[in-house]
């Protein structure tokens, strides 16, 4: 029979040795079967039934700290030869970091800062990768989610953080990188059933259950659920309620055809908390003049350091967050030679939130005002990918190819809430006793409909795509790679006689790389890449109506003339494998640019893409099993991050140019 194997590379049969502790179940089993059968006399004329295995024999994810490959088929290389950082965190590093969300995960990935809310920015995950924004890149198996919105952990079987320009890998943006949240799937072959439980204090709870089993002999499902009730520690009594489902269903519907279906829900409520007030401006207190910044930056803002951590300062009357999640897919595999395959995949993302939170400030005279932010936004993606990857010898030189063609159409709406202040309006609040109950008015959006509140922003894609990696011989190997997008984005709009005065913009767009890889033992690499990407005017929808500033990702009056930004980053790095290949070493120093940013003009005030800025850096990295007792994981990033030109005040070469 033939094995059915999606994997890129049908010339590799060596797998990584896994940790010897992982084998003890399989030696115990084993020793048991040999003393019952040294004890029993042989029948030589006996004729036992064929036994046929199938399945994986388990997930590098799920027990280790490294894969050896990456999850997308356009990564056509082990991790080791590929030519650029892909930082891989999984399951096992999730759970035993004991990650509950994508924020958790991220905010203790070296080499990722967060983000909040920011600039008008709605609340969400919100990753920087090597000091770009990534929050338009962030993938679900492979699809890329616009919405903004908090993932959580429960049904992941790993998070990929494939870093530097990456236009031709996943698409337009990817200035820093891009992150792919890789879905836990069914094992064929396997039943297991996983329960894990939480109890802390501040009347913390939480309950898991990760359960395979097969519903014949060539099909399996997976069950992941959770649910939580719990209060965020040491935060005055602030709710974090959470609840999710995940069905995968995988079937072998041939020796060479799979089909795998994977549908995933899960609902958080809680209040928002932006944590203690900020004084905005100097004030005096009952003991004399005390101040607390300008807000420049060389004397920022700071917060009142005589607050007390524990107690709310938002209203619990009023603050809510609901965050939805909701996806599905189906994926159909089908190798036609052994050296020839594809994957076809069709997805939905869907995602939904609503807000409101107090922005606690110190203003004059030392009262607690208590201002709100506030949203309602939902998005849907509809997206399709066919990929084809095989290998062929041509004039001596091996080659893993892959390509394929990608669409996705994104539907985002976004709206404001509505609500009202404390009684008696104004900062009337002691910030020295908050009173989280005190009254609000009710909120005044019980009828919303985004007929009245809210048109939507469709962003269609269109992309063909190509990678080939040439093998010269056992040291050397090039990987190139190209992609051109058809990006479409219209933005709906009624002028002031409500009459639809929509925003359109269309761009096509060219990305490439290319990576040279020396290998100087089977087991190490060294490497240098160079890459590009474009992020186009338009390539989010986070805001309602959009802002006019030149760091808008929102499609404006001032940016929809204007061409893409264009990005470009150089990469030399080094990878080993060691300890039979159970620990992962890397090394990178990096150095990304955009010679095109939009920025405003000091003098006119239009958007025009004559900024520059720049990130430069070294990344250390460190993961797996030490030895049968010991796993390691760590890492250090050094990040030089520079606006060379924002638009600021013009020079004086400028302003005599102009005749200013």
């Amino acid at each position: 029979m033939t094995p059915f194997h999606p994997s890129p590379s049908s010339r590799e049969t060596a797998t990584p040795p896994m940790p010897t502790l992982g084998l003890l179940p399989a030696m115990v089993i084993s020793a048991a079967v040999g003393g019952a059968a040294a004890a029993q006399t042989v029948d030589e004329n006996l004729v036992l039934d064929t036994i046929h295995i199938i399945g994986q024999g388990g997930s590098e994810a799920a027990s280790s700290y490294t894969i050896s490959r990456g999850s997308s088929p356009k990564l056509s290389q082990p991790l080791l030869d590929t030519p650029r950082s892909v930082q891989v965190v999984t399951q096992r590093q999730i759970e035993e970091r004991g990650a509950s969300s994508v924020y958790d995960v991220l905010r203790t990935t070296p080499g990722v800062t967060l983000g909040t809310g920011e600039g008008g920015n709605p609340m969400g995950d919100r990753p920087f990768i090597r000091g770009y924004e990534a929050s338009t890149d962030l993938m679900v198996d492979g699809m890329r989610s616009l919405g903004r919105t908090s993932y959580e952990a429960f049904n992941l079987e790993q998070i990929e953080l494939v870093k530097g320009p990456g236009g031709a890998y996943s698409g337009r943006g990817g200035t820093g990188g891009s992150l792919n949240m890789v879905s836990k799937s069914a094992r064929l072959g396997e039943d297991f059933n996983e329960i894990s439980a939480t109890a802390g204090t501040d009347n913390q709870y939480r309950l898991q259950l990760d359960s395979n089993f097969q519903l014949g002999q060539n099909i399996a499902a997976r069950v992941n659920l959770f649910g939580q009730d719990a209060e965020v520690p040491g935060r005055g009594g602030i709710e974090d309620d959470k609840t999710g489902l995940a069905l995968s269903v995988v079937g072998q519907v041939t020796e060479a055809t799979r089909l795998s279906f994977g549908a995933y829900h899960s609902k958080a409520e809680g209040n928002p908390d932006f944590g203690l007030p900020m004084a905005n401006q100097a004030w005096i207190d009952a003991t004399g003049d005390t101040r607390f910044g300008t807000g420049t930056k060389d004397d920022p803002f700071e917060p009142l350091g005589l607050l007390d951590h524990d107690k709310f300062y938002g209203s619990f009357h009023r603050d809510f967050r609901e965050v939805t999640n909701q996806n599905a897919m189906l994926k159909l595999e089908h190798e036609f030679t052994p050296n020839f395959r594809m994957t076809s995949q069709l997805s939905y993302i869907g995602s939904d939130q609503e807000y409101i939170v107090s922005r606690p400030t110190i203003v004059t005279g030392g009262l607690l005002d208590r201002g709100l932010r506030s949203g309602k936004r939902d998005s849907s993606t509809v997206g399709f990918n066919t990929n084809f990857s095989g290998e062929a010898t041509t004039g001596g030189i091996e080659h893993d190819y892959a390509f394929g063609f990608e669409y996705s159409r994104d539907k985002l709406r976004a709206a404001g809430l509505i609500g009202s202040g404390p009684d008696g309006a104004g900062p009337t609040i002691l910030p020295s006793d908050p009173f989280g109950f005190s009254p609000y008015d009710d909120v005044l959006y019980p009828d919303f409909t985004w007929d009245e509140y809210g048109l939507p922003t469709i962003t269609r894609s269109k992309s063909l795509y190509a990678f080939d990696t040439l093998k010269f011989n056992e040291q050397w190997q090039l990987n190139l790679g190209t992609r051109y997008e058809m990006f479409d984005v219209q933005q709906q709009r009624l002028d002031e006689d409500d009459n639809r005065d929509d925003l359109r913009r269309k761009d096509n767009i060219w990305s490439y790389q290319a990576g040279l890889v020396y290998k100087p033992a089977p087991n190490g690499t060294v490497y240098a890449s160079f890459g590009t990407s474009a992020s186009p005017s338009g390539q989010c929808a986070f805001l309602a109506g959009g802002s006019e500033g030149a760091g808008a990702c929102t499609l404006t009056d001032g940016n929809v003339d204007l061409s893409p930004e264009k990005t470009r980053a150089y990469e030399i790095g080094t990878k080993w494998d060691l300890l039979n290949d159970q620990l992962s070493v890397t090394g990178a120093i990096f150095r990304t640019e955009k010679t095109n940013a939009r920025v405003q003009n000091a003098i006119t005030g239009e958007v025009e893409l004559t900024g520059e800025n720049r990130a430069q850096g070294l990344e250390l990295g460190v993961a797996g099993q030490v030895n049968d007792r010991w796993t390691i994981y760590g890492g250090y990033t050094y990040t030089d991050a520079e606006i060379i030109d924002g638009g600021g005040c013009p020079s004086s070469e400028h302003l005599a140019q102009i005749g200013a």
